[in-house]
């Protein structure tokens, strides 16, 4: 598939590390050998590694992972110029909760004049029905329109709103799938110094389970609708979500999109609860269900937006309305000047009493005593 000469195998912010060896191989796959780097007295749980959305091949030793893998596969993003091809991803080790997440980004780069019409772009082209087009946005709370600001702000714990949506130009039906999401500090994820994956092992929404988060069901299709609660990353700072989305002209049993049921303390399937045992694996590696060589992908950055500790905050939202934000500042100044003017009424009432009813001269009944030596 790739022509043309190996001119860059790899780049990356530690090249000369050997914590890290990648071999991008000439024949559409890549092998990198990774040795994360965990505190003295943790060990290594494979089941915590991803590159992309991609679980380990195999444990080289009690320290090191080796992944191999196609490059269309694992949610690589490719990017094409007139000389050459790079393909980049994530390496990510979850070492919640007791610390962050170890991350290192890999890159593998051609000499090539590829055609950009590829299964990583965002238009993908069918064969036999023509483009297909993906959309990823941030929408109001009722999913009726797209959200009105273009970096909103959002508190911890509330509500994000987030659709994907593929189309076709012949309106034909397509399924939709979100196989991985990243939240991630730059819009090119090679160069976030902070990363947390949302969505992983292709369709498990990690954060239903460490928070509130979850799919909505489906009113078509060729929509996926997710309510992501804003948690605790990168507070204040620029986010940007990169997420894989795949489609497909059917419906497809090895594909899946699972969310965590908090009162019932087990993973469910969305668009078939009764088959959730394909969510079984949402909690260790899911293998499987790699074959794309016939669904349509592409890789899509949503952002950006901000999530704010309200505690440590003095900034408004800006999910707000300008015109909403406007007449609330008009009423708060409206009433500070209505109690201050009823202040200085009262003040004034309680100051002409005083003088009339007990400050000399001024008290009823009250006659000078010349006037009494006068009359007597």
């Amino acid at each position: 598939m790739i022509s043309g000469r190996l001119l860059l195998m790899f780049v990356a912010t530690a090249m000369a590390q050997n914590d890290l060896f990648v071999d991008c191989g000439g024949d559409d796959s890549v092998t990198i050998r990774w040795r994360p780097r965990l505190d003295l007295f943790q060990k290594l749980d494979p089941s915590r590694a991803l590159l992309g959305n991609c679980p380990p091949s195999f444990t080289v030793s009690d320290y090191t992972l080796l992944f191999y893998v196609l490059l269309r596969d694992c949610g690589f993003l490719k990017q094409v110029t007139a000389d050459r091809v790079t393909y980049s991803n994530m390496l990510i080790y979850d070492r919640r909760p007791e610390q962050p997440f170890i991350s290192r980004s890999v890159q593998c780069v051609y000499d090539s004049t590829v055609s950009k019409t590829t299964a990583f772009s965002a238009v993908e082209e069918d064969e036999n029905d023509g483009p297909v087009a993906f959309s990823l946005e941030l929408m109001n709370s009722e999913f009726s329109a797209p959200a009105l600001s273009s970096a909103p702000r959002f508190w911890l714990g509330s509500v994000i709103p987030i659709r994907a949506v593929v189309e076709s130009q012949t309106h034909r039906p397509l399924w939709i799938y979100m196989k991985s999401c990243v939240a991630a500090t730059d819009a090119d994820i090679s160069r976030a110094p902070q990363v947390h994956p949302i969505i992983i092992n292709a369709g498990c929404l990690t954060e239903s389970k460490s928070g509130n988060s979850s799919f909505l069901p489906r009113r078509h299709p060729a929509e996926m609708r997710l309510y992501l609660q804003a948690f605790k990353f990168a507070l204040g700072q620029n986010i940007f979500l990169h997420c894989d989305l795949e489609a497909w002209d059917v419906q497809r049993m090895d594909r899946k999109a699972c969310h965590y049921m908090q009162q019932q303390r087990r993973w469910e399937l969305l668009d078939d609860p009764s088959q959730s045992y394909a969510c079984s694996c949402c909690d260790s590696t899911c293998f499987g269900g790699t074959d794309s060589t016939k669904g349509m992908l592409a890789r899509k950055v949503l952002g950006p937006f901000v999530m704010e500790d309200k505690s440590q905050s003095n900034t408004s939202l800006d999910t707000q309305p300008s015109s909403e934000r406007g007449l609330t500042e008009a009423s708060v100044w409206l009433l500070a000047f209505s109690v201050a003017a009823a202040l200085v009424t009262v003040m004034g009432v309680l100051a002409v009493s005083y003088y009339l009813c007990f400050w000399r001269g001024g008290r009823l009944g009250y006659r000078p005593s010349r006037d009494l030596l006068t009359k007597y």
